[in-house]
């Protein structure tokens, strides 16, 4: 029985978090930082930019690629799904009114990736 209590605490807290994420997230948000793990170099130089709107779709632009298509946040993950491409998913380290910083892996390496939202 306190297992299932405590399966259901946890439940209830992860719903809770991805409402209020589902909230936050929606604006547009420019890149502050794009740190690549294993090197720390900073890979923002300005060209990261996304917008996220409440019917869950979003635009994107990095560097030269834009891409649009739908997204989903689900269990602390931010899902996006290009337009025509397989879905990507990456872990949400911080999402709040401002902030958006997420820890994702291309070509293998970690890279963590901060947007301030634009006001």
């Amino acid at each position: 029985m306190k297992k299932l209590l405590l399966l259901l605490s946890v439940l209830l807290v992860v719903s809770c978090n991805d409402l209020k994420y589902a909230e936050d997230i929606v604006g547009e948000w420019e890149c502050s930082s794009w740190i690549d793990v294993a090197s720390s170099k900073d890979k923002c130089n300005n060209n990261a930019y996304f917008s996220f709107e409440k019917d869950k779709t979003y635009t994107s632009k990095v560097g030269a690629q834009e891409t649009k298509g739908t997204y989903k946040i689900a269990d602390g993950l931010l899902y996006s799904q290009p337009d025509g491409k397989l879905e990507i998913a990456v872990e949400i380290n911080t999402l709040n009114a401002d902030t958006l910083s997420f820890t994702m892996s291309r070509s293998g390496n970690e890279e963590i990736l901060t947007l301030i939202k634009k006001e």
